[in-house]
């Protein structure tokens, strides 16, 4: 029952609605156009987010392989075919790997197809210039072969090859503009295209897209065939020192093709031949660089050290005897005291 004392709470009356029933209508669907507008735009983000993170993962093995290939290099004389195939072994893991000899190998040959025609390698360093200044006829007969060969043997301590003396090591004015040291250094850049089963779809054909965009006048053929095929170019720059000789081949380029720059008139010259040198020897004097000897007589005939004209007299700019053993006498006089003093000083 009801208790008198404590009477129910009126009932609450509803709120007053704060938008009109057909404001409420309009408002239906606004997420969904929300939606179709951020969905297209975030998803092409996070695809773009995607593609940049392969690529990175890309050239960090490129980079990897281009180390390999110029190791190989250095210890196989340059040698083209050797890089490649060292490039191709680096990047096998890319292209599959395996887990047996055979996956391995069917990886491998999946490698040296692709990289067939996606791949190529330019040797900065050496240059032709390079052969040029620093070639060595001994050294290619050692090798057995007719193409031009850049010694390796102590390249900081000789200046040119043993068997060319007499080249022109001088970087200010020869054609090269290195030293022997620096002909011995082998700088490769490998050029090398991401293939596009390995891209994100819709992502990679914008990255190909905004490449032809902002470069349609590529005048290098090989990087804009490339992009031509669908490829997102790549580029990695190696240098190591040769551990072998250089033998010129196809792949090395002139010195126009990026190669280093004379050095300026006003730079630093290069340091001379130390004396701890092994091979370090001073160099004998010649008749043209030995100083002459001065003439016991003068043009007269009489003796250059007399002092005297030709009529006995003391000649201009000449000392006479007695000031000559004044000058004595006092210097002599100048060592005694000097003895005295040094007597007088007590030992500690």
């Amino acid at each position: 029952m009801m208790n008198p004392a404590h009477p129910l709470p009126p009932a609450r009356r509803p709120l007053p609605r704060l938008l009109p029933r057909p404001w409420r209508h309009r408002q239906r669907g606004a997420g969904a156009a929300e939606f179709v507008i951020v969905a297209p735009a975030l998803l092409a983000l996070t695809l773009a987010m995607l593609q940049t993170g392969l690529a990175f993962h890309a050239r960090s093995i490129v980079n990897y392989a281009s180390f390999e290939a110029a190791r190989a290099g250095s210890i196989a004389n340059a040698g083209l075919a050797s890089m490649r195939l060292a490039f191709a072994r680096a990047m096998t893991p890319y292209y599959g790997g395996g887990r047996n000899l055979a996956e391995l190998a069917d990886a491998f040959a999946a490698a040296q197809l692709d990289l067939a025609a996606a791949l190529r390698i330019e040797i900065v360093s050496p240059t032709r210039e390079s052969f040029d200044d620093y070639h060595s006829l001994a050294a290619a007969r050692r090798l057995q072969t007719t193409a031009r060969v850049i010694p390796s043997a102590q390249p900081g301590v000789l200046g040119c090859p043993a068997d060319r003396a007499n080249c022109n090591a001088d970087p200010a004015s020869n054609r090269s503009g290195q030293t022997l040291a620096d002909a011995n250094l082998l700088k490769l850049r490998v050029t090398w295209g991401l293939p596009p089963a390995k891209q994100v779809p819709l992502a990679g054909r914008f990255f190909t897209w905004a490449l032809r965009m902002l470069d349609p006048d590529d005048d290098d053929a090989f990087r804009r065939g490339l992009v031509e095929a669908g490829r997102i170019p790549m580029v990695s720059q190696v240098t190591l020192r040769m551990q072998s000789d250089a033998i010129e081949n196809e792949a090395m380029r002139p010195r126009t093709a990026g190669s280093a720059t004379p050095p300026a008139a006003d730079s630093t010259p290069l340091p001379g031949c130390t004396p701890t040198a092994p091979l370090c020897t001073p160099e004998p004097a010649t008749a043209d660089t030995a100083p002459e000897a001065p003439d016991p007589t003068g043009e007269d005939g009489t003796p250059a050290g007399d002092g005297s004209g030709s009529d006995g007299e003391p000649g201009p700019g000449t000392d006479s005897g007695d000031e000559t053993e004044d000058a004595e006498d006092a210097e002599d006089a100048e060592d005694a005291e000097d003895a005295e003093d040094a007597e007088e000083e007590p030992e500690c």
